[in-house]
């Protein structure tokens, strides 16, 4: 009798993030050349041994033009109950989830996370600034003229 081996969390990361790979014709040097990773952690990654930080998944994400989320679903078997029980899994060595994330995740399931510990990470003002390609501009003071009654100015 032929015993299945049980996918976890990593082996469900690592097939989808190869898959990306042939799918985007990419090599793993150039995606560690592109989003300056060490190469052996890639290759972690890429063969199931660890899991990327939360930040790093965005940006992989973000590499791809895929949600966060999607590295963790099982394209074999995707149940809405065994993608909450692998990020619940992934997210429980961090206790940080992209925002992201709650698209994909009903109302229950986002109480239940929430109940269990974990929180939900907006992206930093320089995230979003690096994401963009500009730079960051003050905008010009604003005159809101004199007081009329008792604000504080």
């Amino acid at each position: 009798m032929v015993q299945v081996k049980e996918k976890t969390v990593n082996t469900i990361f690592a097939q989808n993030l190869n898959g990306l790979l042939v799918q985007n014709k990419k090599s793993r040097k150039e995606v560690c050349k592109d989003l300056d990773i060490k190469y052996t952690t890639f290759c972690d990654w890429i063969n199931g041994r660890t899991i990327p930080k939360g930040t790093m998944v965005e940006k992989l994400g973000v590499y791809f033009q895929v949600g966060s989320s999607y590295f963790f679903i099982d394209r074999e078997d995707s149940s809405k109950e065994d993608f909450v029980d692998r990020i619940i899994t992934y997210a429980s060595k961090i206790k940080e989830l992209p925002m992201s994330t709650v698209n994909d995740l009903s109302d229950d399931q986002i109480q239940e996370l929430l109940n269990a510990g974990f929180c939900f990470r907006h992206k930093s003002l320089e995230e979003y600034i690096e994401e963009s390609g500009g730079e960051f501009v003050l905008s010009e003071p604003l005159d809101w003229g004199e007081p009329k009654g008792r604000e504080i100015w």
